[in-house]
């Protein structure tokens, strides 16, 4: 379990969506805790384990040797790891970044003519709301979306419990964009639970109304509420692919964090001892 000071301690230094409770939580319905400097989850006999440190610097041997004792106390019968690099002991091999996590100054944001421009137009067309009810019609995007685009499972059930997570917290907000006719183009959700970041959660846009600029026009939003909350930076989230990495870096974003996730079946004793025996 977590503490009310530890709950203080990982919302001061959180950086990452992982390392928002509510948000993990809502999601996995796995119980935190905070052992060292490193967030995990635990449900039965499975274990998240967040690999990004809340605030020392990241060490691969200290994360392994942290990750090995929370094996041995928890007995998960299986692991999701996420982090910068996963130790090539797991499966006899290294693991390239797969993705990295980009990262707005928001001190530094430069907005162009451009952008301006585009903002202008879509601001013409569309209106923004901030507001925390998730109804049907920001739930029939989504499954738009889910119909329409190859999704693995595990993003399909983040997804589908995306309003469960919204029912939960109390420092997340929906960003709507609507036509003059009062129809959802397209939304954003964002989290401001961290001190010193706010979180670009999700943004799903209509397939069969777009309007150009929807996007950036709602991503505007957020950043205003970000700056309005005195956040340093905006967490933009994964690449993902060459559209949304180009749609990131539009707007300042830069890659930050490498990132990679492997999902694993361990013995009870844990991989390295288990390793360390067959030498």
């Amino acid at each position: 379990m977590i503490t009310a000071g530890q709950r203080d301690y990982i919302e001061d230094h959180a950086y990452v969506p992982e390392h928002i409770l509510q948000y993990v939580t809502a999601i996995s319905q796995a119980e935190p805790f905070l052992f060292e400097d490193f967030l995990i989850y635990v449900k039965k006999d499975h274990l998240i384990f967040v690999g990004y440190p809340l605030l020392e610097s990241f060490e691969e041997k200290r994360m392994n040797r942290v990750l090995e004792e929370v094996i041995k106390c928890f007995k998960p019968e299986s692991v999701s790891l996420t982090a910068p690099v996963i130790p090539s002991y797991l499966n006899g091999h290294s693991h390239p970044p797969s993705d990295h996590y980009y990262r707005l100054d928001l001190s530094a944001l430069s907005i162009s003519q451009k952008q301006r421009n585009m903002l202008n137009r879509a601001g013409r067309e569309l209106s923004i709301r901030k507001g925390k009810n998730f109804d049907k019609e920001h739930s029939h995007l989504i499954d738009r979306f889910l119909k329409t685009h190859p999704v693995d499972e595990g993003t399909r059930f983040i997804f589908k419990r995306i309003g469960k997570y919204l029912s939960l917290s109390t420092t997340a907000w929906i960003f709507d964009a609507r036509d003059p006719q009062g129809e959802l183009i397209a939304f954003d959700i964002a989290d401001f639970n961290p001190k010193g970041y706010a979180i670009y959660m999700f943004n799903f846009r209509s397939a069969s109304h777009y309007v150009p600029g929807a996007s950036d026009l709602l991503l505007s939003e957020v950043i205003r509420q970000a700056k309005n909350e005195k956040k340093k930076y905006l967490n933009l989230g994964l690449g993902i692919n060459t559209g949304v990495i180009f749609f990131k870096k539009k707007w300042g974003g830069v890659p930050f964090l490498s990132y990679t996730f492997h999902l694993y079946r361990t013995s009870r004793k844990g991989n390295l001892e288990a390793l360390l025996q067959k030498l």
